[in-house]
């Protein structure tokens, strides 16, 4: 399987290992036990906030290192040389062109079949594969790209000025990215029914789609009892502050509230505008970009987990705030698999009322926040890496 950065967790490579048929993970940078890169990863780790964090977290430990294949050294020096002038789609084209070359030169014998992400697997590896006879499935981890086209523009008209318009070229690559990515893959997985929809809308054939959850390890995040806190109910996000995200619907629900009732918080780096967003924040803490290892952390301090994204794939942020316990309020575009009155609410992207409406409940009802979030937590405890494995051995089996 191609594995860009640790997307998941490394979710998919842990579950076909559970599942016994994980020949060899590819990436583009991990950190092995005992290995050159850990050394340079004790020193990223110590460097502010950024990349250097970020791939210092290229590590897992239930991995086997023998399975897993990176061109580190390589990769580092290649990100060096990137250019800043090149748009961000052209630099990830280059990155899974990279990387491809590296598979190919390490060679995909006595395998029967190949795994990637649209949009980060080189769908010249797919077409490879495919002309040698391996099987091919891939996993569609957003919505597809005219459908996150056209949410981006509604948008982008809803909240002019929150955000830089989008260059056309990006979406026009990632376009053909996708469709060529489409016809060489044997089948799609998704991880929600908004995906799937999306892709049906495209023109794939529902045959050929499968709704796969995405797994967590729930030993990551732990539940926690929060009904004994003092002070206001905090209310938090975690993301891209971006309007993809949703990032005016926070502020905008953030100002109806008293901050001594609701304390909101947004952890995450920010695409709006430096001038918007200073004058829409409000009372609004912004925490700033923070590395994957201590989300766990700003999760439990929350109360409530507000998620009120446009168009996603399936939000690993709802599923972990999930998995620690936390009522969740968010949208059927987030790809989310909190069910509405069960683990929280979900209201449409645009119906701010509602999603008012739900928090306001939420903070007054200290009893209704720890049932939902006491649900969510056992609803995250059944989407385990073995289920998903078994689920990827199973669509395997059928397609060979």
């Amino acid at each position: 399987m191609i594995q860009d950065g640790s997307r998941l967790r490394y979710a998919l490579p842990l579950a076909l290992q559970s599942a016994g048929i994980l020949a060899r993970m590819h990436t583009d940078f991990y950190v092995r036990r005992g290995s050159p890169q850990a050394a340079l990863a004790a020193i990223l780790a110590s460097l502010p906030r950024g990349a250097g964090q970020r791939l210092a977290g290229r590590r897992c430990p239930e991995l086997d290192d023998d399975k897993v294949s990176a061109p580190s050294w390589t990769t580092l020096v290649e990100r060096l040389c990137e250019s800043r002038a090149t748009r961000s789609e052209e630099r990830y084209v280059g990155r899974s062109r990279s990387l491809a070359r590296h598979v190919l030169r390490h060679g995909l014998e006595n395998v029967d079949g190949l795994a990637g992400f649209v949009r980060n697997i080189d769908p010249l590896l797919c077409e490879w594969a495919r002309s040698r006879k391996i099987t091919v499935i891939l996993d569609q981890m957003i919505a597809p790209i005219e459908v996150e086209t056209r949410a981006s523009n509604r948008q982008a008209a809803l909240w002019p000025g929150w955000e830089k318009a989008i260059d056309p070229v990006g979406p026009l690559l990632m376009r053909e990215i996708e469709r060529r990515s489409w016809a060489a893959a044997d089948h799609i997985t998704c991880a929600s029914d908004y995906v799937r929809d999306g892709l049906i809308l495209e023109g794939s054939d529902p045959e050929r789609v499968s709704v796969l959850p995405y797994p967590i390890d729930t030993r990551l995040f732990t539940h926690r009892d929060r009904s004994r806190r003092a002070g206001p109910v905090r209310i938090g996000f975690v993301g891209t502050v971006s309007l993809r995200k949703g990032a005016p619907a926070f502020l905008k629900i953030a100002h109806a509230f008293d901050p001594k009732v609701a304390e909101f918080i947004m952890v995450g780096p920010s695409l709006l505008e430096p001038g918007t967003l200073e004058r829409e924040k409000g009372d609004v803490r912004l925490a700033g970009a923070v590395p994957a290892a201590a989300i766990p952390a700003w999760l439990e301090r929350f109360d409530v987990f507000f998620f009120p994204s446009t168009c996603e794939g399936s939000a690993g942020a709802v599923l972990e705030a999930m998995a620690m316990g936390l009522p969740i309020v968010t949208t059927p575009e987030s790809g989310t698999h909190a069910r509405n009155g069960i683990e929280g609410f979900v209201h449409g992207c645009e119906d701010l009322d509602g999603m008012a409406r739900s928090l306001a409940r939420l903070v007054g009802d200290g009893d209704l926040r720890a049932r939902m979030g006491w649900a969510g937590r056992q609803r995250a405890e059944t989407m385990t890496i073995s289920q998903y494995g078994a689920a990827w051995r199973a669509l395997l089996e059928r397609q060979l």
